[in-house]
């Protein structure tokens, strides 16, 4: 006859539970105390070390703020100039300040709330300074700074005016273009923002402290123990876990007293031994029924995990009022499950920014911006001189780049970049006179928005590689009209000429240099410019770009582009 489960367990507490339960209960929470040791070892060390990446992550943002006036080339014009100005700030004018006021107003605003001011020195000491005034900090690292020679400096921690601690970062300025020391740059930002802890270290009476080389404490979250060693600050009655900073080399370390860890556990382990004295009787129907309603949310949770990557992490987790350990499984699963949220939406902004940033870089290569003030002076004295072809080229020139330098957005309409592609046309006439333009465009289309200056390196590699070498001779002709595919509007662009066309090779190559299979060549550096201008912006919907060319019979580009709504580029 067999036996059933609960009289199996009858049996069992009968005869190994009734004596050995006190022992079995000391050496259970003797186990518990030990592993709540390893598990609170284990979350401090994890608390210490997310702390300390983020701190690094933003040293590492901010060093690559002060690296951005190495390619601010006006800056820099603007400071070797003045490399050996006596006359202090009196020396430059207004415009030059203006210029220097505006490039510390783009650094700052990276970060506003958390970068507390931003300093430019020339040469000769001259100071150019945006935000709060910082005191706190010596001379001395105006002489650290020049020896590391470029590299950045990390000035330690300070009380601000606020009563908040700032930090400073510093390096030296060179000018890439004559490799001259033309200043230096520092920058304050303030340090508790990236020290914050978990919430629950403060409450449990813990600590956040950071130590320098010298084991000397720069930064205490209570703001107790600044300036002591962390010996005089942590006893051995606490528990600790450090982060040493590879970047700084300050040593981050997070403290909690033992016995605010182990109170709960020392509470009920005397209630458990005074209830089994009193209690043994009731046991089994404690034992059943509590084994029951332990081991149904451990399995509702279970199932929760085991599907949570299959819906990637989009899963409703019930709330709970329970406290033991269910309760905080259920309540550690849900934190989880946010913080990856949290996440995906950050490295979804970090690529969206990252896009933006390619797409401005991209756009740098074909903004000229030093070239519109030269063409404007040119304009003017070949007006003056009576040169007036010289003067309508320029004109039309400085036009072109005011389009790609003025202060449009990447967006413009379809009329307003065929316009411009007309502009240049004529431009090129001057050079190349027997060029023609066709423009086929079709009205529905003139309002659609695109990207800036997308036709622009189609057109002129056309002509200088297709028909400047069959005799300076040509016609480019383009045609922008509606296409409707699978119920989807979308925007077809056609550019031909009717040039000397490319060998199959010459055009395999272009074509893998595009999907960067291949090295860019003389004729594919603008093709590939604006491929990735394209597939950069038009982040949704499918993008189609093709060339067709054969030898004699001239080359076609063929676009497609998804349609764009104006919220959507607004919100970009």
């Amino acid at each position: 006859m067999s036996i059933t489960f609960p009289n199996r367990l009858v049996g069992i507490l009968v005869i190994t539970v009734l004596i050995p339960t006190l022992l079995i209960n000391l050496f259970t929470f003797t186990y518990i105390k030990k592993e709540m040791q390893s598990d609170a070892a284990s979350w401090l060390q994890g608390m210490t070390r997310n702390t300390g990446e983020t701190m690094d992550s933003y040293i590492q943002l901010l060093n690559g703020i002060t690296r951005n006036p190495a390619f601010d080339y006006t800056l820099n014009n603007i400071l070797e100039r003045h490399l050996n100005n006596q006359e202090g700030q009196l020396g430059y004018s207004f415009e030059e300040t203006a210029q220097i006021n505006g490039s510390l107003t783009m650094m700052r605003e990276t970060d506003r709330n958390k970068i507390v001011s931003i300093e430019i020195y020339d040469r000769n000491g001259n100071r150019f300074l945006l935000g709060n005034r910082s005191g706190g900090t010596n001379s001395d690292w105006i002489e650290k700074t020049k020896e590391l020679e470029g590299a950045t400096y990390l000035l330690p921690p300070f009380q601000g005016e606020d009563g908040r601690p700032v930090s400073a970062i510093s390096r030296m300025l060179y000018n890439p273009q004559t490799f001259h020391e033309v200043g230096m740059i520092r920058m304050f930002y303030r340090l508790d923002f990236s020290l914050e802890p978990d919430s629950d270290l403060l409450s449990r009476g813990g600590n956040l402290y950071l130590v320098d080389d010298q084991g000397q404490v720069i930064f205490d979250l209570q703001q107790k123990c600044l300036g002591w060693k962390l010996s005089s600050c942590v006893g051995s009655d606490h528990f600790q876990s450090s982060y040493v900073s590879a970047i700084t080399k300050w040593t981050l370390v997070t403290a909690m007293p033992k016995d605010q860890l182990f109170i709960k556990v020392n509470q009920t382990q005397k209630v458990i031994l005074v209830i089994n004295l009193f209690f043994f009787i009731i046991a089994l129907f404690i034992i059943v029924s509590v084994s029951y309603r332990m081991s149904s949310p451990i399995k509702r949770l279970s199932r929760l995990m085991l599907t949570a990557p299959k819906h990637h992490f989009n899963i409703d987790i019930p709330d709970t009022k329970r406290t033991d350990e269910i309760g905080i499984m259920t309540t550690s699963l849900q934190y989880m499950v946010d913080h990856i949220h949290e996440l995906i939406a950050e490295v979804m902004s970090i690529e969206q920014r990252r896009k933006t940033s390619e797409i401005a870089s991209l756009q740098a290569q074909i903004n000229p911006h030093f070239l519109y003030n030269t063409l404007s002076m040119i304009v003017m004295q070949a007006e003056i001189d009576g040169n007036y072809n010289i003067s309508t080229m320029g004109s039309k020139l400085g036009r072109l780049l005011r389009y790609s330098i003025g202060k449009e957005k990447e967006w413009v309409n379809v009329q307003k970049e065929c316009e411009h592609i007309g502009l240049y046309m004529e431009v090129m006439k001057f050079r190349y006179p027997k060029l023609v333009l066709e423009l086929q465009i079709d009205d529905k289309v003139l309002n659609w928005r695109m990207i800036k200056l997308l036709l622009q390196p189609i057109v002129e590699n056309a002509i200088i590689h297709g028909i400047v070498p069959n005799g300076q001779e040509g016609t480019i002709r383009i045609e922008m009209k509606e296409l409707h595919i699978n119920g989807d509007e979308r925007l077809l662009i056609r550019i031909q000429d009717n040039g000397i066309g490319m060998e199959v090779d010459q055009l395999q190559d272009i074509k893998d240099s595009l999907i960067g299979m291949g090295g860019l060549t003389k004729e594919s550096i603008g093709i590939r410019n604006v491929y990735e201008r394209i597939h950069l912006a038009y982040t949704k919907g499918r993008v189609h770009f093709d060339i067709e060319s054969s030898i004699g019979q001239g080359t076609i580009y063929t676009i497609e582009l998804p349609k764009v709504a104006d919220e959507v580029i607004d919100r970009r």
